[in-house]
């Protein structure tokens, strides 16, 4: 097997590996405060599965830093494989990639020799970013059955405050602190006498994180600049007014055009009242909550229906980045997402089954994606505040109407 051709991995350049880990390293412990507990592995050796929590885009390096000294080969998403320098990184580092939210036998091959060439394989079962603290995206129940066919140890990485330090609606990182805890997850014996459910919550329970529910008990200081920038990206609904894509940013000051509502973000990253008589909610949790809670009563009504104003991308084959396909009107109901409107030069209507979507890549502010294997279709709505309420309705319905009967 591991010869096979096209299954080879190789393991991450030493030279480049232990470099970033050196240097990031500094920059994490000094300025981002991060601190790792890994004395639960002491004396463990190679072959292993590491899974993680994912926070935010600083986990890769989180993660690396906190198994150090071993050299990780990472399953990424095959949207990173997109961009021409990012592939030969990459390649370079010995990164797996990987379909997202659907079997990948490619990548199964070369997850088999990476082990059996006595590797460290990791993995971010949730495979998305977390949007308001908490995990994010829908870790599959295939990544318990995954690890219980090698029948080798998994090692958890649990990651708070990272999400507080750099969350995936801004390009600003803030300087507070961010814990990492290494824990022994599984044996291989154990393995082979647990049932893939066990393993799977198991899983889920040790890389859980909860950034919000740990800020309040540890009460940490951040600093940073313009910490409420962006916000208006995954912060839809006025708390106010009760309006939505009306909520502006600007420095630590996140408003509503509609209602003069005001929430100011103190150095805790925890909103404030700007005015004696505005209605907030304290942390990105609650106010998410909020949202979710009007979003459902909107998706009970056997009538629902989104639509917005879109362009719709592909990732041609052969070709690097995402290529214009046309410009349409998009839909959501609680059957399918229904795209209307050109498809380069004929009017077309493409219909996307929701029984058929596990979950919806996302860029906060840019883009969101619907996936078949490694064909991929890309939506940038000309309203790009609308982004998050529309990843959340899908998100929703998945689990209203179709995860929780493909799980029971």
């Amino acid at each position: 097997m591991l010869k096979k051709k096209g299954a080879i991995v190789p393991k991450p350049n030493a030279f480049l590996y232990y470099t970033v880990c050196f240097f990031a390293g500094l920059y994490f412990r000094w300025v981002l405060g991060l601190r790792v507990d890994r004395s639960a592995i002491k004396g463990i050796r190679p072959p292993f599965f590491v899974v993680a929590g994912h926070t935010s885009w600083l986990d890769f390096i989180t993660v690396s830093i906190a198994l150090l000294p071993g050299r990780m080969n990472y399953i990424a998403a095959y949207n990173f494989f997109r961009d021409p320098v990012l592939k030969f990184l990459l390649g370079l580092m010995g990164v797996i990639s990987k379909n997202q939210f659907t079997r990948d036998n490619q990548a199964i091959l070369k997850t088999r020799y990476a082990i059996g060439a006595g590797r460290i394989v990791a993995i971010f079962p949730h495979g998305c970013l977390s949007n308001e603290g908490r995990p994010g995206g829908f870790a599959a129940p295939s990544i318990a059955k995954l690890i219980k066919t090698f029948e080798i140890p998994v090692v958890a990485v649990q990651i708070n405050g990272g999400y507080l330090t750099r969350p995936r609606w801004t390009k600003r990182t803030r300087r507070g602190r961010i814990d990492a805890t290494v824990t022994r997850l599984f044996t291989g014996e154990e393995l082979s006498t647990l049932s893939t459910d066990v393993v799977y919550r198991r899983l889920l329970g040790a890389i859980d994180f909860d950034d919000y529910r740990w800020q309040r008990n540890h009460n940490v200081t951040f600093k940073g600049n313009r910490l409420a920038e962006g916000a208006e990206l995954v912060l839809y609904k006025c708390p106010g007014c009760k309006g939505e894509f009306s909520l502006r940013s600007g420095g630590n000051r996140l408003f509503c055009l509609d209602c003069d509502n005001e929430a100011v973000m103190n150095n805790k990253l925890f909103f404030e009242p700007g005015r004696s008589d505005s209605i907030v909610y304290d942390g990105f949790d609650t106010w998410y909550d909020f949202q979710q809670e009007s979003l459902l009563t909107e998706i009970h009504d056997p009538g629902f229906r989104m639509t917005a104003a879109t362009s719709l991308q592909w990732n041609e084959p052969g070709k690097y980045g995402y290529q214009h396909m046309g410009h349409g009107t998009l839909s959501l109901t609680r059957e399918a997402i229904i795209y209307e409107g050109k498809v380069f030069d004929k009017t077309e209507t493409l219909i996307f089954d929701m029984k058929d979507i596990v979950m919806v890549p996302f860029a906060a502010g840019e883009y969101f994606e619907i996936a078949s294997g490694s064909d991929i279709r890309r939506f940038v709505l000309d309203d790009v505040r609308m982004m998050m309420k529309w990843v959340l309705a899908i998100r929703l319905i998945r689990d209203e109407y179709y995860e929780k009967k493909t799980l029971s």
